[in-house]
């Protein structure tokens, strides 16, 4: 049996392996019932990219596009990385609760999820109440997945727009749009995309800019190395709610922008 670890090391490298060994899975959760109809699918540009300049596959458009077509290592439909919503629920509402859906003076949380891929977490947000929700990922095998996963909630429908993006070129019109960000496995991605931290520099200067100001920045990473980490989410852009650093498995960090 070929472990996570032993396809770790194959695929990225001893000297990486340690850095992202919660890379993969917490766990595959299928889904049940009839479906609904599907939310709403809007395409952007394509993704440009020189893939040969990544650390490794997992950072390679052409590794998770084959992925969502059945290729892949892991199952194409449906995968929680890292953390289910249970275990990151309490951060995540402790900053950013449903507002009583009785009390009309409050307005609904403007959520973005960057790179989503096959998560079920857009529908555990559904099912928490949260009614507006952006969702995107470069890949257009990972819209057709979570378009799939969606259509068996009938509330998806008017609360989750899918969206097919670049991180690093987001919508002008979302500057100070989104009032939290939620991305797991994202930002690690990114890193991996490109040996001089480009992209997922850029990536998060951009998700600075969308986010407002007092916004909250939620990320659950397991492979962003602590002082690139520290750079690119200074405590001059972000007030440090939770450090993640010392979590036993991936770190899920908390930051409030400035």
């Amino acid at each position: 049996m070929i472990t996570v670890s032993h396809l770790l090391t194959i695929l990225l490298g001893t000297s990486c392996t340690k850095h992202v060994s919660s890379f993969l899975l917490a766990g595959f959760r299928p889904c049940c019932g009839k479906p609904h109809s599907s939310s709403s699918l809007l395409l952007s540009l394509p993704y440009e990219n020189d893939d040969s300049e990544a650390r490794s596959q997992f950072g390679t458009k052409d590794y998770w596009d084959d992925m969502y077509q059945g290729y892949g290592d892991f199952d194409k439909d449906e995968y929680e990385w890292y953390f289910g919503w249970s275990e990151i629920k309490p951060f995540f509402q402790q900053h950013v609760p449903i507002p009583d859906a009785s009390d009309t003076t409050k307005a609904r949380h403007k959520l973005l999820i960057p790179g989503m891929g096959n998560d079920p977490l857009l529908l555990d947000l559904v099912g928490a109440g949260y009614r507006d929700i952006t969702a995107f990922d470069y890949s257009e095998g990972a819209v057709e997945r979570q378009t799939e996963l969606l259509s068996y909630d009938s509330n998806a429908e008017d609360a989750v727009a899918l969206l097919c993006r670049d991180a690093r070129a987001l919508d002008e019109d979302w500057t100070n749009a989104f009032d939290a960000i939620l991305e797991k496995g994202c930002l690690d991605a990114l890193y991996l995309s490109d040996e001089s931290d480009g992209n997922v520099v850029k990536s998060a200067e951009e998700l600075h800019r969308v986010l407002k100001r007092g916004g909250i920045f939620m990320s659950v990473s397991g492979v962003v190395p602590a002082e690139l980490r520290r750079e690119i989410f200074s405590t001059e852009k972000y007030e440090w709610l939770r450090d993640g650093t010392d979590d036993l498995k991936a770190g899920c960090f908390v930051w409030k922008k400035r």
